[in-house]
């Protein structure tokens, strides 16, 4: 199956959905997709005044789950779409830019020196990127020795997430009258790497594997990686 990933075609697509992002989001997921965020956050222990990277942040989600989790830690999200960072940005009114900012950029060249961040985090956003190893490359450089690294996205390809699939696109066309950015969505999922295969893909990059979280059946799947 091939998909267009060329950088200039998914800046489109996500500034095109970015107002739909979140509420079509919970729609999907029937608002689960906050419960797995927050508990793969949960997961990494951070501490006062540690320094985390999102990856492909998007509207922010992860970003505000670790300043829940964590206030005194320090938060950068970068995403390439600006819509969905105008997003981020007015969903986070009462927190002080020193310690959580929004960037746009690009995650395959990021604008940080080495071993900068304690955490570097990435959800739902590496089967997106053209040159997803070159993405894991710079995941890995900017992480501090011992630092980890959560990858979150889809996971086992069972009964459930076949159902997934199948009614997915329905909901978002009832929702929304327009399906394609979503079907792109299930497209995508279905020639993502599974779990395992990724861990593999992670540790040729120098990664170790602490720990794998499956959520939902394992329809979602969180792997922290340490350098």
């Amino acid at each position: 199956m091939k998909i267009d990933k060329s950088p200039e075609t998914i800046h489109k697509m996500f500034n095109s959905v970015a107002q739909r992002y979140d509420s079509l989001n919970n729609l999907m997921s029937f608002g689960t997709h906050n419960y797995v965020k927050y508990m793969s956050i949960k997961n990494l222990d951070i501490k006062p005044h540690d320094s985390v990277l999102d990856l492909c942040c998007g509207t922010g989600d992860l970003a505000r789950i670790v300043k829940k989790i964590q206030p005194e830690a320090h938060v950068t999200g970068i995403d390439f779409s600006e819509k969905m960072l105008e997003i981020a940005v007015s969903k986070n009114p009462n927190i002080p830019a020193r310690q959580v900012k929004y960037i746009q950029g690009d995650v395959t060249d990021l604008p940080y020196d080495n071993n900068s961040f304690d955490f570097v985090t990435m959800g739902f956003g590496l089967r997106n990127i053209s040159n997803a190893e070159k993405a894991v490359e710079e995941a890995y450089r900017v992480l501090r020795p011992q630092g980890c690294f959560l990858h979150l996205d889809f996971g086992k390809k069972n009964i459930v997430s076949k159902i997934y699939d199948k009614t997915t696109p329905l909901l978002i066309r009832l929702a929304s009258g327009n399906s394609i950015s979503y079907s792109y969505l299930i497209n995508s999922k279905k020639i993502f790497p599974l779990p395992e295969e990724l861990i593999k893909d992670f540790e040729s990059k120098g990664f170790k594997l602490k720990k794998r979280e499956d959520y939902l059946l394992g329809v979602i799947s969180a792997q922290i990686m340490t350098k």
